[in-house]
Protein backbone atom coordinates (compact mmCIF):
# COMPACT_ATOMS: atom_id res chain seq x y z
CA UNK A 1 0.00 0.00 0.00
CA UNK A 2 1.33 3.44 -0.92
CA UNK A 3 2.20 5.82 1.85
CA UNK A 4 1.43 9.46 1.22
CA UNK A 5 1.54 12.81 2.87
CA UNK A 6 -2.19 13.31 2.32
CA UNK A 7 -5.19 11.04 2.90
CA UNK A 8 -6.31 11.22 -0.73
CA UNK A 9 -4.03 11.92 -3.68
CA UNK A 10 -5.13 15.04 -5.62
CA UNK A 11 -4.68 15.70 -9.32
CA UNK A 12 -4.70 19.36 -10.34
CA UNK A 13 -3.83 21.58 -13.31
CA UNK A 14 -1.04 24.05 -12.68
CA UNK A 15 0.17 26.47 -15.39
CA UNK A 16 0.04 23.95 -18.21
CA UNK A 17 1.15 20.98 -16.14
CA UNK A 18 -0.40 18.22 -14.09
CA UNK A 19 0.33 17.97 -10.37
CA UNK A 20 -0.33 14.79 -8.41
CA UNK A 21 -0.09 15.57 -4.72
CA UNK A 22 -0.35 13.15 -1.83
CA UNK A 23 1.82 10.41 -3.37
CA UNK A 24 5.39 9.45 -2.47
CA UNK A 25 8.42 10.47 -4.45
CA UNK A 26 9.09 6.77 -5.07
CA UNK A 27 5.95 6.44 -7.19
CA UNK A 28 7.15 5.24 -10.58
CA UNK A 29 5.85 4.75 -14.11
CA UNK A 30 3.72 7.88 -14.37
CA UNK A 31 4.39 8.95 -17.98
CA UNK A 32 6.61 12.01 -18.20
CA UNK A 33 6.56 12.60 -14.44
CA UNK A 34 9.25 14.41 -12.50
CA UNK A 35 9.27 15.01 -8.76
CA UNK A 36 8.83 18.70 -7.92
CA UNK A 37 10.64 19.40 -4.65
CA UNK A 38 9.04 22.84 -4.31
CA UNK A 39 5.54 21.46 -3.85
CA UNK A 40 6.23 17.81 -2.97
CA UNK A 41 4.33 16.38 -5.93
CA UNK A 42 4.74 14.52 -9.19
CA UNK A 43 4.55 16.89 -12.16
CA UNK A 44 4.20 16.35 -15.93
CA UNK A 45 3.06 18.29 -19.01
CA UNK A 46 -0.73 18.52 -19.17
CA UNK A 47 -0.99 16.49 -22.40
CA UNK A 48 -0.13 13.41 -20.31
CA UNK A 49 -3.58 13.60 -18.72
CA UNK A 50 -5.02 10.61 -20.59
CA UNK A 51 -1.96 8.48 -19.83
CA UNK A 52 -2.05 9.50 -16.17
CA UNK A 53 -5.72 8.53 -15.91
CA UNK A 54 -4.86 5.08 -17.21
CA UNK A 55 -1.83 4.73 -14.93
CA UNK A 56 -3.87 5.77 -11.89
CA UNK A 57 -6.59 3.22 -12.72
CA UNK A 58 -4.05 0.46 -13.23
CA UNK A 59 -2.53 1.19 -9.83
CA UNK A 60 -5.93 1.23 -8.14
CA UNK A 61 -5.27 4.68 -6.69
CA UNK A 62 -8.21 6.65 -5.35
CA UNK A 63 -7.36 10.06 -6.78
CA UNK A 64 -9.41 13.20 -6.27
CA UNK A 65 -9.40 14.96 -9.64
CA UNK A 66 -9.70 18.72 -9.24
CA UNK A 67 -9.60 19.54 -12.94
CA UNK A 68 -12.57 21.49 -14.27
CA UNK A 69 -15.54 19.27 -15.16
CA UNK A 70 -16.16 19.32 -18.90
CA UNK A 71 -19.86 19.70 -19.75
CA UNK A 72 -21.43 18.61 -23.02
CA UNK A 73 -21.88 21.05 -25.90
CA UNK A 74 -25.61 21.37 -25.57
CA UNK A 75 -26.60 23.76 -28.36
CA UNK A 76 -28.04 22.55 -31.67
CA UNK A 77 -25.87 21.72 -34.67
CA UNK A 78 -26.93 22.43 -38.23
CA UNK A 79 -27.54 19.41 -40.43
CA UNK A 80 -24.75 18.75 -42.90
CA UNK A 81 -23.73 15.74 -44.93
CA UNK A 82 -20.25 14.32 -45.37
CA UNK A 83 -18.89 12.95 -48.59
CA UNK A 84 -17.87 9.26 -48.40
CA UNK A 85 -14.17 10.02 -47.94
CA UNK A 86 -14.96 12.65 -45.27
CA UNK A 87 -17.10 10.11 -43.41
CA UNK A 88 -14.28 7.57 -43.71
CA UNK A 89 -11.85 10.12 -42.26
CA UNK A 90 -14.20 10.78 -39.34
CA UNK A 91 -14.62 7.05 -38.68
CA UNK A 92 -10.86 6.50 -38.88
CA UNK A 93 -10.40 9.17 -36.23
CA UNK A 94 -13.12 7.60 -34.08
CA UNK A 95 -11.55 4.14 -34.34
CA UNK A 96 -8.26 5.63 -33.11
CA UNK A 97 -9.85 6.72 -29.81
CA UNK A 98 -10.54 10.18 -31.29
CA UNK A 99 -6.87 11.07 -31.57
CA UNK A 100 -4.93 11.50 -34.80
CA UNK A 101 -4.07 13.33 -38.01
CA UNK A 102 -6.25 13.58 -41.10
CA UNK A 103 -4.35 14.35 -44.29
CA UNK A 104 -6.49 15.62 -47.17
CA UNK A 105 -5.65 17.97 -50.06
CA UNK A 106 -6.57 21.65 -50.07
CA UNK A 107 -10.22 22.17 -51.02
CA UNK A 108 -11.32 18.69 -49.94
CA UNK A 109 -13.36 19.78 -46.92
CA UNK A 110 -11.12 19.15 -43.90
CA UNK A 111 -13.04 21.78 -41.94
CA UNK A 112 -16.30 19.92 -42.50
CA UNK A 113 -14.73 16.75 -41.10
CA UNK A 114 -13.58 18.73 -38.06
CA UNK A 115 -17.08 20.18 -37.52
CA UNK A 116 -18.48 16.63 -37.57
CA UNK A 117 -15.79 15.58 -35.09
CA UNK A 118 -16.71 18.41 -32.72
CA UNK A 119 -20.39 17.51 -32.93
CA UNK A 120 -19.56 13.84 -32.35
CA UNK A 121 -17.32 14.45 -29.34
CA UNK A 122 -19.78 16.97 -27.82
CA UNK A 123 -17.20 18.29 -25.33
CA UNK A 124 -15.75 21.80 -24.96
CA UNK A 125 -13.44 22.32 -27.93
CA UNK A 126 -10.55 24.61 -28.77
CA UNK A 127 -9.68 25.11 -32.44
CA UNK A 128 -6.27 26.59 -33.15
CA UNK A 129 -5.28 28.00 -36.56
CA UNK A 130 -2.06 29.63 -37.78
CA UNK A 131 -3.32 33.02 -39.00
CA UNK A 132 -5.98 35.63 -38.25
CA UNK A 133 -7.47 35.01 -41.68
CA UNK A 134 -7.95 31.32 -40.90
CA UNK A 135 -9.24 32.18 -37.42
CA UNK A 136 -11.96 34.28 -39.03
CA UNK A 137 -12.79 31.51 -41.51
CA UNK A 138 -13.18 29.08 -38.63
CA UNK A 139 -15.40 31.52 -36.73
CA UNK A 140 -17.69 31.88 -39.72
CA UNK A 141 -17.90 28.11 -40.21
CA UNK A 142 -18.56 27.48 -36.51
CA UNK A 143 -21.22 30.21 -36.30
CA UNK A 144 -22.98 28.70 -39.31
CA UNK A 145 -22.86 25.17 -37.89
CA UNK A 146 -23.41 25.63 -34.13
CA UNK A 147 -26.18 27.55 -32.37
CA UNK A 148 -24.21 28.25 -29.19
CA UNK A 149 -21.69 31.02 -28.48
CA UNK A 150 -18.30 30.93 -30.21
CA UNK A 151 -15.30 32.25 -28.29
CA UNK A 152 -12.17 33.82 -29.72
CA UNK A 153 -8.61 34.25 -28.51
CA UNK A 154 -6.59 36.44 -30.83
CA UNK A 155 -6.67 39.77 -32.69
CA UNK A 156 -7.01 41.59 -29.36
CA UNK A 157 -9.94 39.45 -28.19
CA UNK A 158 -9.89 37.04 -25.22
CA UNK A 159 -13.37 35.56 -24.98
CA UNK A 160 -13.33 31.92 -23.85
CA UNK A 161 -16.44 29.83 -24.52
CA UNK A 162 -17.06 26.09 -24.56
CA UNK A 163 -16.35 26.30 -28.30
CA UNK A 164 -13.44 28.64 -28.97
CA UNK A 165 -11.07 29.40 -31.84
CA UNK A 166 -7.57 30.82 -31.34
CA UNK A 167 -4.47 31.61 -33.33
CA UNK A 168 -1.35 29.54 -32.76
CA UNK A 169 0.41 32.43 -31.04
CA UNK A 170 -2.53 33.25 -28.78
CA UNK A 171 -2.90 29.59 -27.83
CA UNK A 172 0.80 29.51 -26.96
CA UNK A 173 0.44 32.59 -24.75
CA UNK A 174 -2.73 31.55 -22.94
CA UNK A 175 -2.76 27.74 -22.78
CA UNK A 176 -1.12 27.73 -19.36
CA UNK A 177 -4.35 29.23 -17.94
CA UNK A 178 -7.00 27.65 -20.20
CA UNK A 179 -5.50 24.25 -20.98
CA UNK A 180 -7.80 22.45 -18.53
CA UNK A 181 -11.02 23.83 -20.04
CA UNK A 182 -11.27 21.77 -23.23
CA UNK A 183 -11.80 18.09 -23.93
CA UNK A 184 -11.10 18.29 -27.68
CA UNK A 185 -8.24 20.11 -29.38
CA UNK A 186 -8.46 20.74 -33.14
CA UNK A 187 -5.15 21.76 -34.74
CA UNK A 188 -5.47 23.22 -38.24
CA UNK A 189 -2.32 23.12 -40.39
CA UNK A 190 -0.86 20.67 -37.89
CA UNK A 191 2.31 20.23 -39.96
CA UNK A 192 3.54 23.49 -38.38
CA UNK A 193 3.89 21.61 -35.09
CA UNK A 194 6.11 18.77 -33.94
CA UNK A 195 9.17 20.98 -33.51
CA UNK A 196 9.93 24.39 -32.03
CA UNK A 197 8.24 26.28 -29.22
CA UNK A 198 4.73 26.14 -30.72
CA UNK A 199 4.51 22.50 -29.65
CA UNK A 200 4.41 23.69 -26.05
CA UNK A 201 0.87 24.94 -26.65
CA UNK A 202 -0.20 21.35 -27.32
CA UNK A 203 1.74 20.12 -24.30
CA UNK A 204 -0.12 22.49 -21.98
CA UNK A 205 -3.62 21.18 -22.82
CA UNK A 206 -5.23 18.25 -21.01
CA UNK A 207 -7.58 17.54 -23.96
CA UNK A 208 -7.84 13.74 -24.27
CA UNK A 209 -9.41 14.02 -27.75
CA UNK A 210 -7.24 15.57 -30.47
CA UNK A 211 -7.52 16.08 -34.21
CA UNK A 212 -4.84 17.46 -36.51
CA UNK A 213 -5.67 18.63 -40.04
CA UNK A 214 -3.21 19.11 -42.87
CA UNK A 215 -2.75 18.88 -46.61
CA UNK A 216 0.98 18.35 -46.12
CA UNK A 217 1.89 15.30 -44.10
CA UNK A 218 5.32 15.75 -42.50
CA UNK A 219 7.98 13.41 -43.85
CA UNK A 220 10.53 13.84 -41.06
CA UNK A 221 10.27 10.74 -38.82
CA UNK A 222 11.12 12.71 -35.68
CA UNK A 223 8.39 15.28 -36.37
CA UNK A 224 5.85 12.54 -37.08
CA UNK A 225 6.81 10.79 -33.86
CA UNK A 226 6.38 14.02 -31.91
CA UNK A 227 3.00 14.71 -33.52
CA UNK A 228 1.91 11.15 -32.75
CA UNK A 229 2.64 11.83 -29.08
CA UNK A 230 0.99 15.27 -28.99
CA UNK A 231 -1.97 14.73 -31.34
CA UNK A 232 -1.98 11.15 -32.59
CA UNK A 233 -0.84 9.13 -35.60
CA UNK A 234 -2.05 9.58 -39.16
CA UNK A 235 -5.50 7.96 -39.14
CA UNK A 236 -6.66 8.84 -42.65
CA UNK A 237 -4.91 10.08 -45.78
CA UNK A 238 -6.06 10.68 -49.36
CA UNK A 239 -4.11 12.37 -52.15
CA UNK A 240 -5.26 14.92 -54.71
CA UNK A 241 -4.99 12.31 -57.48
CA UNK A 242 -7.40 10.05 -55.59
CA UNK A 243 -10.05 12.76 -55.24
CA UNK A 244 -9.72 14.94 -58.32
CA UNK A 245 -12.51 14.52 -60.83
CA UNK A 246 -14.80 12.58 -58.50
CA UNK A 247 -14.86 15.08 -55.63
CA UNK A 248 -12.15 17.73 -55.51
CA UNK A 249 -13.48 20.06 -58.19
CA UNK A 250 -16.82 20.18 -56.32
CA UNK A 251 -15.44 20.84 -52.83
CA UNK A 252 -15.30 24.23 -51.16
CA UNK A 253 -12.92 23.65 -48.17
Amino acid sequence: MLSSTEATPRLTFDRGTLLLRGVPRSLEDLPGALWDERVGAQRAPAFRYLEWQQAVRERGLDVQCELMALPKLAARWADFELRPYQQAALEGWGCAAERGLIVLPTGSGKTRVALAAIARAAVPTLVIAPTLALLEQWRRQLIAAYAGPIGQIGDGVRDVEALTVATFESAYRHMATIGHRFGLLIVDEVHHFGSGVRAEALEMSIAPKRLGLTATCPTDPLQLERLASLVGPVVYQRSMSELIGSYLALCRG
